[in-house]
């Protein structure tokens, strides 16, 4: 079993409490994309739990056994199964919802949507386990980290060309999710590579240089993939999604030094200090990252329609305090609306188990 590390659980609940941010603007609201607040939550939220996840996928036996394959039925229980019986809720609840945005309403278009109605992170997830369950074993082989560094270069330019063939995020078309998955495996080999290599790591977001460095990194690369049509190559499509997936992974690396090294020292002081008990603030986000999943499985039928505030938001040019304001409030109501009702499925084994992958047998 998996010791908890605060700092995780702490990163974790503040990304899904951006998320749910991010889904109050772009669900509630509407019409509010181009707000320089949701283009930072966009980027920020997804890449901390594939990190995290990859970071714990990294197992070890024995010092000559290294990169395990992961229980691939315990992931598809907590992934696939709760995936499977919430989307045909979801399906027949969106309707009922009076949410303005253009989703799916029947399971065949769910699955074929580029983003599954939002559902696509469980799907991903589970893609990523599968292929580094079946990376494992030629990764076993392989002694050096520069053997290791090629072989997720070559599995990621495989992925890129899969998910050239069979993606179309602009068309809203793919069956199999696996441009999402081509799009964070890199962030989630960090996180497996992190884990290898700890000692390195920790010393890099540890290291007031490195952090410098990351943080000025972190800009460029943002501000290329978010506002693609300032760029001069705006026109070109194939340069687009060609520079998308080289400076994805640059961007996620930065990052994830930055917000360790922000959130670690706050762990600390909240957890691991006996004369200091944790705030308030501390452990409502450690609760969200006990129980992120079940709020990203479940929080989306409580979002309800805000389209009313659309023109006051942009009367107002799309400014971050009142779009930061009202989303914070929105995603307190919603989460708290949405851990009660884990609370209540937590009661039943049966729905625990079907629509939080929970197992039964714990």
């Amino acid at each position: 079993m998996n010791k908890r590390i605060r700092h995780f659980d702490l990163l974790k609940g503040i990304a899904i409490f951006l998320m749910v941010m991010g889904h109050v603007l772009t669900m509630c609201i509407r019409g509010l994309d181009a707000a320089f607040c949701f283009k930072v939550i966009g980027q920020v939220h997804m890449p901390i739990f594939f990190f995290i996840s990859g970071y714990f996928t990294y197992k070890t036996v024995a010092s000559d056994n290294t990169f395990v394959s992961p229980n691939l039925k315990k992931r598809f229980i907590q992934l696939i199964v709760p995936f499977l019986c919430i989307t045909p809720l979801w399906v027949w609840y969106f309707p009922h919802s009076h949410l303005q945005s253009p989703l799916s309403d029947n399971l065949p278009d769910l699955y074929r949507a580029y983003w599954k109605d939002g559902y696509w992170f469980t799907l991903c997830l589970f893609e990523l386990c599968l292929i580094y369950a079946a990376s494992a074993p030629i990764l076993r082989r392989l002694r050096h980290t520069w053997m290791h560094v090629i072989f997720f270069a070559i599995t990621y330019g495989v992925l890129i060309f899969l998910a050239c063939l069979v993606s179309d995020e602009g068309a809203n078309v793919d069956y199999s999710s696996i441009g999402l998955t081509a799009r964070f495996y890199p962030v989630f080999i960090m996180g497996v590579m992190a884990r290898k290599h700890s000692d390195r790591f920790n010393a890099m977001w540890h290291n007031s240089a490195w952090l410098t460095a990351c943080i000025v990194t972190f800009v460029m690369p943002f501000y290329c993939i978010v506002y693609p049509w300032d760029m001069p190559w705006s026109s070109n499509s194939a340069v687009i999604t060609s520079l998308r997936y080289i400076l994805t992974p640059i961007m996620h690396f930065s990052l994830i030094i930055i917000v360790l090294a922000a959130v670690e020292p706050w762990s600390k002081r909240e957890f691991d200090n006996d004369n200091h008990s944790p705030s308030v603030v501390a452990r409502y986000f450690n609760l969200l990252g006990n129980e992120s999943l079940g709020i990203y499985l479940l929080h989306y039928f409580f979002l309800f329609p805000l389209t009313v505030l659309q023109e006051p938001m942009r009367q107002m040019g799309l400014a971050n305090a009142p779009m930061l304001t009202v989303a914070v409030i929105v995603a307190f109501v919603v989460i708290a609306l949405t851990l009660a009702t884990i609370y209540l499925i937590k009661l039943s084994p049966l729905f625990s188990f079907l629509l939080l992958g929970k197992s039964r047998s714990k």
